[in-house]
């Protein structure tokens, strides 16, 4: 039960790094670029957030797994 609930609450914290608006802090750097002159797209955000969620899921699955053996 316990696995359960650290897999929601990873899923639930990285997650939210694949896209702009998936966090708040991703809506305000998004703002912050914006307002320096720097144009992102929806799909530029994503191929940055994709991989660095994707490795931050694999860590802390990795974590996880020595800490429950």
């Amino acid at each position: 039960e316990f696995l359960l609930y650290y897999g929601l609450l990873v899923g639930s914290c990285l997650g939210g790094n694949i896209t702009p608006f998936g966090a708040s802090a991703n809506v305000v750097s998004v703002g912050l670029l914006k307002k320096e002159g720097y144009k992102t797209n929806f799909w530029d955000f994503v191929k940055i957030g994709l991989p660095f969620t994707l490795i931050s899921t694999i860590v802390a699955a990795t974590i996880n797994w020595f800490l429950m053996r």
